[in-house]
């Protein structure tokens, strides 16, 4: 029987038997020792058979039968350990406990009376209760032959802490278990309930004799025990399962699944070191083979230090190289790559310094970055050859790591090392590989002799093959800059044209990190006649598709008007080749905003026509610093086959300054998410009376100010300015 509602069903019969008796004064008493010694058997003893009382001279007799035949254990005290107080606190009130065997298990009386209890005063010690349990209360029923096993010293302290731990666990899973037959509580896990069954049942007799030698050990002030068990074969299976068990049972305690904790690593150790050696023992003896010397306790505690070690200096290493590709992943440049490579690697490694040095089409190497050396051995290395017969030349060179293990060897193999660095007595340079290239290497360099095990050497080559992946990717990206960089320089005029008696300014400014082309455009170019025509715009979209509309708008203008100038009958040409581009690419719309005009220099100042297709307009600031918006408007290009072309006419004189520009910089947002817009514009144009260049660059420090530095679209600028008399 284990229903946990036992214990309180066994306190209510014995209160009434008690004071049927004639004992009243005795019931709380007699309350307090059954509901322990039915707990005792619920936890400990395989259940509760019965309970019985008999009536003495002075008081009563209860007995508890359960169904193992191992005596008791009287629990140490101690604030880990939720089980193990039952007996000590039965003691502490019955005047005499004992044990006695019943069938295939025992029961256990305590005697309440009006004497003094038996852990009182004079009365009974500890010392002598466990004396008068043995550790067997009869000889095995089993009948098979028992062997007697010496396992030697372990500390009595790491005994009871490694056997509360288990005690915390049987306790939790019998009430579990109890508790899901009874409905008290939900059902268990078929799988922990499996696990339940061989913790709380299975190898049970080898984990309470261990115990008891413990507390026995405790009690007489032993700092150690020495452990003895005399044990059937069949004990080697029952251990062998337990050890599963409990390894999987920490799986449930670290998901918090248990109240109990996950075993101490301490405990784990202890368990698995003293089943181990019972299984070998017990297997070899029932092969009929004489067993070797059971390995001490100290030394398995050593060989597990060690593995703990070296897995603490293999984590150490994984988390390094886990944070280098983390770093990695940012990187942008060599500089950047060398950094998070080189301070990682010189502190896993313990080295004295580290450098990465990357071939180029020089003679000599570049040196992104280095950690640890000083500025002399710097410039040494900055002036290294890649012929040079150095460690790092040679590995670039050769693709093949150089390991230097001690000064002969640095000596013998690369005198000009010396030289370099004369503390270096070892260091090691792995090439920087990747699709068969090698971009460069990385060296580390130590002020000590250095045996390189395969775990550094290994950690090392790691190492070298995310900073090769990380630069791959990073010249990559510089490729693609440059290549994008070179094609938007190819959309804009190589330098402004010169006009008699005005200032012409521009800026443009692209998105992002400029690995895309933007769209927009600015363009002044002469035509006939003393006329210059003049033009921005903005191609919707990005990449090789807007670039190519880009220069087809801004040759298209060119050649349209390479004769004559007419903005307005110059658009509607330009929308109807948009849209037969579009219809050629077999795309469903190319679209483009543009203002174009035609400039005429004159002894007043510049005459300006211009013609709008739903570009932002422009603004004139006027010598005086008035302000004003020139409407031109219009309807986008491209989008239909009819347009609406607007116009707008404006005379500029002395000082007079027209400011033309994208929608990158109306459209440009804070991180708060406001737009720049025309009162950034108005703001700028009023707060700087300067040059035409100074006024376009004061516009786009402004847009990059009041988007914390992010672009989201490029923008461009173009000021045209008549210069004062």
């Amino acid at each position: 029987m284990d229903d946990p509602r036992l214990a309180a069903r066994a306190r209510r019969q014995v209160a009434e038997e008690v004071e049927a008796l004639g004992w009243a004064e005795l019931a709380a008493d007699a309350e307090l020792v059954v509901s322990e010694l039915v707990t005792n058997a619920v936890l400990h003893g395989g259940g509760c058979n019965g309970v019985r009382v008999s009536p003495l001279p002075k008081g009563v007799r209860l007995e508890v039968s359960d169904a193992k035949r191992q005596a008791p254990v009287l629990g140490f005290a101690s604030p880990a350990s939720m089980t193990g107080r039952g007996l000590r606190m039965a003691a502490s009130v019955a005047s005499a406990m004992g044990v006695e065997t019943d069938g295939a298990g025992k029961v256990i009386w305590a005697e309440i009376t009006l004497d003094p209890p038996m852990l009182a005063g004079a009365g009974l010690d500890e010392g002598e209760l466990l004396a008068r349990w043995s550790e067997e209360l009869g000889p095995s029923r089993s009948g098979r032959l028992r062997h007697h096993l010496v396992l030697g010293e372990v500390p009595t302290d790491l005994l009871i802490g490694a056997k509360s731990h288990v005690d915390n666990l049987v306790r939790e899973f019998t009430l579990a278990a109890s508790g899901a037959r009874s409905g008290m509580s939900g059902e268990v896990v078929p799988h922990l309930a499996a696990l339940i069954e061989v913790v709380v049942n299975r190898f049970s007799e080898a984990r309470d004799s261990i115990k008891r030698q413990a507390l026995a050990a405790a009690a007489a002030g032993r700092s150690h025990t020495v452990l003895e068990l005399d044990l059937d074969a069949d004990a080697a299976d029952a251990g062998e399962e337990y050890l599963i068990a409990l390894d999987s049972v920490d799986a449930y305690c670290r998901a918090a699944r248990l109240l109990t904790l996950e075993t101490p690593p301490q405990h784990r150790v202890f368990r698995h070191w003293y089943v181990e050696e019972l299984i070998s023992q017990l297997r070899t003896l029932a092969r009929g083979e004489v067993p070797g010397p059971v390995m001490p306790f100290e030394k398995r505690l050593i060989q597990e230090m060690e593995e703990v070690a070296k897995a603490r200096h293999v984590a150490e290493r994984s988390a390094r190289l886990y944070t280098v590709a983390g770093a990695l992943v940012a990187a942008d440049s060599p500089e950047t790559v060398a950094d998070a490579v080189l301070n990682q690697g010189v502190a896993a490694l313990g080295a004295s310094g580290g450098g990465m040095l990357l071939a180029s089409d020089a003679d000599r190497l570049l040196v992104p970055g280095t950690v640890g050396y000083d500025q002399p051995v710097v410039e040494k290395l900055r002036a290294e050859s890649r012929d040079a017969e150095l460690p790092a030349a040679m590995a670039l060179r050769t693709g093949e790591p150089v390991w230097i293990e001690n000064r002969a060897e640095r000596d013998r193999r690369f005198p000009e090392l010396a030289a370099l660095e004369p503390a270096t007595l070892s260091a090691c340079a792995v090439p920087l590989v990747i699709r068969e290239r090698c971009l460069g290497a990385l060296r580390f360099s130590f002020n000590e002799p250095r045996l390189f095990d395969e775990d550094e050497r290994r950690f090392v080559m790691a190492l070298a093959a995310q900073a090769a992946q990380a630069l791959a990717r990073a010249q990559f990206q510089r490729a693609r800059i440059d290549a994008s960089e070179r094609l938007q320089r190819s959309l804009l005029p190589p330098r402004l044209l010169a006009i008699d008696g005005v200032q012409v300014a521009a800026v443009y400014h692209p998105f992002g990190d400029g690995m895309e082309v933007g769209g927009d455009f600015y363009d002044l170019w002469r035509s006939a006649n003393g006329q210059y025509g003049v033009a921005i715009g903005d191609v919707v979209g990005t990449g090789p598709e807007a670039a190519a509309t880009t220069a087809m708008v801004r040759y298209s203008l060119r050649a349209l008007t390479l004769h004559s100038i007419d903005p307005v009958g110059v658009l509607p040409l330009l929308n109807e080749g948009l849209v037969g581009a579009s219809a050629e690419r077999g795309v469903e719309e190319i679209f483009c905003t543009a203002i174009v005009g035609r400039l005429q220099p004159g002894p007043a100042g510049v005459h300006l026509i211009l013609a709008g297709g739903g570009h932002p307009d422009p603004f004139l600031r006027r010598a005086n610093g008035d302000l004003e918006e020139i409407q031109v408007r219009g309807s986008m290009l491209g989008a239909f086959p009819e347009i609406e072309v607007g116009r707008a006419e404006v005379n500029l004189h002395a000082g007079d300054m027209l400011v033309l520009f994208t929608d990158g910089m109306l459209e440009a947002r804070s991180p708060d998410g406001e737009m720049f817009g025309d009162r950034g514009v108005r703001r700028v144009l009023d707060a700087c009376p300067g040059s035409a260049q100074h006024t376009a660059d004061a516009l786009e420090a402004a847009v990059v100010a009041h988007v914390a530095g992010e672009l989201f679209d490029d923008l461009a600028v173009l000021i045209l300015q008549v210069e004062s008399a």
